[in-house]
């Protein structure tokens, strides 16, 4: 879905506000939580009051970063949220993924969100969502020059962990010309220290989530002769490593690291009847049309769902199986071009 950017919406909104919320998505990565502090701290540095709030238990590994020792669990929080003049909702690609946020606002709080998912509706009274954009940190960028806001070091510091995260290292297809243009200017005018932040963000793997990747990889699945690649999280490997869900949710890497995939399923049991899956590709196959099927959604290279309710070797077997076969009818259309 393709929306106008309401830019100078926004920036009014933002203008009359002295008292502000910022909510992301449940679990959120790298992206949502570096969008999220970035935008707090340049709020802050501007005299607003900022109020930043997690549906997580905490920062995760992206402690490092700057106000994260800030976020404040929603479930502690009053219902309804009085006193703010506005809502900023990041990286929630469907309303649904903001509901638990927007549930608690005072009737009447204007929301902006800020957003780069593909399939996002534009809710809100303020939408800025550009699918072309590399990350949602990139569109807070984009946002922050045209409100005249100042970027501080910290928040550049979180804008590069949101950009670099979702583009996988400058690995995936979204690392834009324009991503490693905000990276320099990062870099550049705001004095980003990359060998250190990066170091942060990819050497802290805890012995728990080493002793859970071992465990994943040995449920690696290959169909169509190593084009699909499929592992399994389940409950069982969780309890016995004690890893964390935000650990978890980063190991769909395992099967789509697998040589000559194209693409790659990570089911992960959260409970008996309850399964989330992320899909990924490589650009031969759009991923969110298919987890839409199953009432998910996301980018054309990246996608995920969450299914309730039905056994877990059920659904897997259904997704696997309708993958597969899109995945087969895709390559005999295309003949294996990558899909723009």
């Amino acid at each position: 879905m393709n929306h106008p950017a309401d830019y100078d919406k926004a920036a009014a909104l933002l203008a009359r506000a002295r008292r502000v919320v910022i909510g992301g998505h449940p679990v959120m990565d790298g992206d949502a939580l570096g969008s999220m502090l970035a935008l707090a701290d340049c709020l802050r540095a501007g005299g607003r009051e900022v109020l930043t709030v997690t549906q997580d238990l905490g920062a995760g590994k992206y402690g490092f970063l700057a106000g994260s020792d800030r976020l404040v669990p929603l479930d502690g929080l009053p219902s309804p949220l009085v006193g703010f003049d506005l809502c900023i909702m990041v990286d929630c690609g469907a309303e649904s993924r903001a509901r638990a946020v927007l549930g608690r606002l005072a009737p009447g709080t204007p929301v902006i969100n800020l957003d780069h998912h593909v399939d996002n509706p534009g809710f809100g009274d303020a939408a800025i969502v550009l699918p072309k954009a590399s990350s949602t940190g990139e569109v807070v960028w984009h946002f922050l020059r045209h409100a005249g806001v100042g970027v501080t070091k910290p928040a550049a510091e979180a804008l590069f962990c949101a950009i670099v995260t979702d583009t996988g290292r400058f690995m995936f297809s979204n690392s834009t010309p324009q991503a490693y243009r905000i990276v320099a200017d990062l870099v550049e005018h705001h004095g980003v220290d990359v060998a250190a932040l990066t170091g942060h963000i990819y050497r802290n793997k805890t012995a728990d989530r080493m002793k859970l990747e071992a465990m994943v990889t040995d449920t690696l699945e290959v169909r169509l002769d190593g084009k699909l690649a499929i592992a399994r999280v389940s409950r069982a490997a969780m309890d016995a490593t004690g890893a964390t869900d935000a650990e978890a949710n980063e190991l769909v890497t395992i099967p789509k690291s697998l040589k000559g995939s194209m693409v790659a399923l990570l089911f992960r049991e959260l409970g008996p009847a309850e399964l989330k899956v992320s899909f990924r590709s490589e650009g031969q196959m759009p991923v969110n049309e298919i987890a839409a099927r199953f009432k998910g959604g996301g980018h054309l290279r990246a996608a995920g769902a969450h299914i309730r309710g039905r056994p877990i070797a059920e659904v897997e077997r259904e997704i696997a199986d309708a993958v597969e076969a899109e995945l087969a009818a895709t390559l005999k259309r295309t003949g294996g071009a990558i899909i723009v």
